[in-house]
């Protein structure tokens, strides 16, 4: 999740979680942020991050040490997250992203050592009792290290030197299998689980997240332990399109009823941008006017299958008083002409019935239309409905592509937001998962909208 150099100094998650006992899960509702923190003169603001907390409703912060000199800030910032009453965790890397390799020669001050780390980390609970927990990212990548027994050892020494210490580990919904919880379920305290749509990793599909969390709370139940869901708001490595304040909102949402319902420990941010008026890390618009678009994927390495597609839907209605239907669509991919043809097409159907394609390979990368199209005898009863889709005529092994629509223009009829500008309006569906579909809006002051949004979900 996190890379050497990605972030600097500091990242803080926002979160609900209230403290478990040795034997216990946590009880709901952690609100929590990993987040950038706001910072001046290279150091962090230590007042202005948790003002920019408070005002995210947030209760918890994450704090990372990954460089050298991010330890010595934690102690700087417990000080003032004492006096604000802010619940701090301590967000260590492991050995895969250690400063300088996986020796963690440079990894300060206690290099490899994690069992050091979780006595500094105790001694300094004891100092300031906001810090009540500590994390390790992507634990699941290293756990040839991480065994059992050494993860029972460093969890016991943080808590022989502050009883209560907790202990959350990073591990993604994929290996949070049956074997993994019966060899771990003891030795940790709550799991916190990034949400990417595993196996298919992007920030794009939101609907597999109910039935994820489902099969993961009943797995940990067993050794009566929770997760704390890690929602992505920054860019997450690998993926083609960056999380929208939508995106951010609609996963938050899940995980706080989830949370309010008892199902799960919290929720915390990942790399929520405290800073406001700022874009998205790596964010681009989709969009043929405006800032909304209609956007469909298939990632680099990723194997497809002859009939696999991605869908948006809605319904087209006649106008009143008018007998006739017609449509043009603007579409657009970033497949040069030159691309192998046969394999990626972009559809349009009515009712069921395809009324236009296009190959991605047709064209150029440029915004195009297609021909009016005469929708009329497709409708029954004045209305139909409308599908937009990426659809696969051909398997392919590594062919990648972003695929777009924007601005439905109607004549004689209507449908819900055709530009996407808004929200809603219409519903996604897809076949196996390799192709994704979204509504995507850029959003020039990302970091404003976003900490508002959360911190709406964060305040109910």
């Amino acid at each position: 999740m996190l890379r050497t150099g990605l972030f600097t100094l500091i990242a803080a998650l926002c979160a609900v979680l209230l403290p478990a006992t040795a034997d216990a899960a946590p009880a709901p509702g952690v609100r929590a942020s990993y987040a950038n923190p706001v910072r001046t003169d290279g150091h962090v603001d230590a007042a202005a991050t948790i003002d920019r907390l408070r005002a995210m409703n947030a209760d918890t912060y994450a704090f990372l040490v990954q460089n050298e000199t991010d330890w010595h800030e934690l102690e700087a910032f417990l000080p003032e997250a004492q006096t604000a009453g802010l619940t701090v965790w301590t967000y260590l890397v492991p050995p895969t992203e250690c400063p300088g390799g996986t020796s963690c020669a440079e990894y300060l001050p206690y290099k490899k050592d994690y069992t050091g780390w979780a006595k500094a980390i105790g001694a300094l609970s004891q100092r300031y009792p906001v810090l009540k927990a500590w994390a390790i990212d992507d634990f699941n990548h290293n756990l040839p290290f991480f065994t059992a027994a050494y993860t029972k050892q460093i969890r016991d020494a943080g808590r022989a030197v502050q009883p209560g210490l907790e202990f959350y580990p990073v591990v993604y919904s994929d290996a949070v299998t049956t074997s993994f919880v019966d060899s771990y379920g003891g030795t940790i305290d709550s799991l916190i689980v990034p949400f990417r749509d595993d196996p298919h990793r992007n920030t794009l599909w939101t609907g597999s997240l109910n039935a994820q969390l489902d099969v993961l709370t009943t797995r940990l139940a067993a050794k009566n332990r929770k997760l704390i869901l890690m929602v992505y708001a920054s860019t997450l490595s690998a993926t083609t399109v960056a999380p929208d304040v939508a995106y951010v909102r609609a996963v938050t949402a899940v995980g706080m009823q989830y949370t309010a319902a008892g199902k799960i420990a919290g929720v915390i941010q990942y790399a929520l941008p405290l800073t406001p008026g700022r874009p998205q890390k790596s964010d681009e618009s989709f969009a043929h006017t405006g800032n909304g678009g209609l956007v469909f994927t298939v990632h680099p390495d990723t194997a497809t299958k002859a009939g696999d597609f991605a869908a948006a839907s809605t319904t087209v209605r006649l106008d009143e008083g008018s007998a006739s239907c017609r449509m043009v669509l603007w579409h657009s991919d970033d497949r040069a002409g030159s691309s192998p043809a046969g394999y990626h097409f972009k559809q349009a159907q009515v009712g069921g019935t395809q009324v236009w394609q296009r190959d991605v390979a047709t064209e150029g990368t440029d915004w195009y239309t297609s021909a009016p199209i005469d929708l009329t005898p497709r409708l029954t009863g004045g209305s139909a409905t409308l599908t937009l889709r990426l659809y696969e005529a051909k398997a392919v092994a590594d062919y990648e592509v972003v695929a777009r629509f924007d601005d439905v223009s109607l004549t004689g009829c209507h449908v819900a937001n055709p530009d996407f500008e808004a929200t809603g309006g219409w519903t996604f569906s897809r076949g196996n998962g390799a192709v994704n579909a979204g509504q995507h809006v850029y959003d020039p002051v990302y970091s404003t909208s976003v900490l508002a949004a959360v911190g709406a979900l964060y305040a109910a």
